[in-house]
C-alpha cells in the first residue's frame, strides 16, 4: 500500500493553496491517499508548528508521509528536507519545524531535497508547497527511493525545546502554545508533576492538577492534564488566554513541599 500523505501547514483554508497542492499530487499519482492534520498553524509560527507536529505524528499509522509547511523563508537559501523516524516520513523546510520530533520519535535519517527533476517545471519563489513539496510527495507515494531525493545530511536547524526547570519544591515551566478554546499548553509533562503540586500563573493559585474540566465550577480556572501529555491551564467553559492575557513563553510554576 502507498504512503498516506498528511498535511500540516499555516495556509488556512480560505485560499486555494491546499487544494492546489492536492491537485498537483493527484495529477502525478491519482491513487494518492491524503488527510489533513491542520492548516491552521498561526501564520509563520514555526514554534507552534513544531509543537503540533510533535503532538500529532505519533497517532498516525506507519508509512505516513507528513508534508509540513510553515515556511516564512520560502524562496530563500533555506533547505528543503526529507526525514524519517522508525515509523514516519517528513517533508519540511529546514527552519526548526522538525526539531521537536525527537521528544516523541527520533529522527533516523535526513536528506536535503535537491533533485530538481522531481519538481514542477517552473518553481515559484513563493509557493514551494505546490512546486516542490507536492510533486516530491507524489513521487515518494508512488515508491520513489528516498536516496533519489538528494544527499544525506547530519545537521539541521533546531529550535531548542524549552525544557522546564526543576528546583527544590517547584517546577518552573512556560506556555508552549495556545489552542482555539483558549487553553494554554505548558511544557510541564504531566508525568513529572507530584500529586501535591499546586500550579500558579502570575500569582494566581490554580490548585493541584485536575484530570478533567468538570473538577471545578463553570468559569473557574484550573490546571488540567492535557491530551498532549503536558499540563494545560484552562477555564471551564471559558478561555484562559482571554481571561488572563497570556502569550506563549509566559512562565508557569508548580510548587510542592
Amino acid at each position: 500500500m502507498s504512503l498516506l500523505i498528511a498535511f500540516l501547514t499555516d495556509f488556512g483554508q480560505a485560499d486555494p493553496f491546499v487544494g492546489v497542492m492536492k491537485g498537483v499530487i493527484l495529477s502525478r499519482y491519482f491513487q494518492a491517499r491524503m488527510v489533513d492534520v491542520t492548516h491552521h498553524v498561526p501564520p509563520q509560527d514555526v514554534r507552534t508548528g513544531a509543537f503540533y507536529l510533535m503532538s500529532a505524528a505519533p497517532y498516525f499509522p506507519e508509512d505516513t508521509l507528513f508534508i509540513c509547511i510553515v515556511d516564512p523563508g520560502v524562496g530563500s537559501e533555506r533547505r528543503i528536507l526529507w526525514a524519517r523516524t522508525a515509523s514516519h516520513q517528513f517533508l519540511a523546510p529546514d527552519n526548526g519545524l522538525l526539531s521537536w520530533l525527537d521528544h516523541r520519535q527520533r529522527l533516523q535519517e535526513v536528506r536535503e531535497v535537491t533533485n530538481r527533476r522531481l519538481f514542477l517545471d517552473r518553481v515559484s519563489t513563493t509557493f514551494h508547497g505546490r512546486d516542490v513539496f507536492a510533486p516530491v510527495a507524489a513521487e515518494l507515494a508512488r515508491g520513489l527511493p528516498p536516496a533519489d531525493l538528494g544527499a544525506r545530511i547530519h545537521q539541521i536547524k533546531r529550535l531548542p525545546f524549552p525544557e522546564p526547570r526543576r528546583y527544590a519544591g517547584r517546577i518552573l515551566g512556560a506556555v508552549l502554545s495556545v489552542d482555539r478554546f483558549g487553553n494554554a499548553i505548558t511544557n510541564i509533562p504531566v508525568s513529572t508533576v507530584p500529586a501535591r503540586a499546586v500550579f500558579y500563573f502570575k500569582d494566581k493559585n490554580l490548585g493541584p492538577l485536575k484530570l478533567h474540566y468538570t473538577a471545578v465550577p463553570s468559569g473557574r480556572p484550573l490546571a488540567v492534564a492535557g491530551s498532549s501529555g503536558f499540563a494545560e491551564l484552562s477555564v471551564r467553559n471559558g478561555s484562559f488566554v482571554e481571561t488572563y492575557g497570556l502569550t506563549p513563553g509566559d512562565p508557569v510554576e508548580a510548587k510542592f513541599r
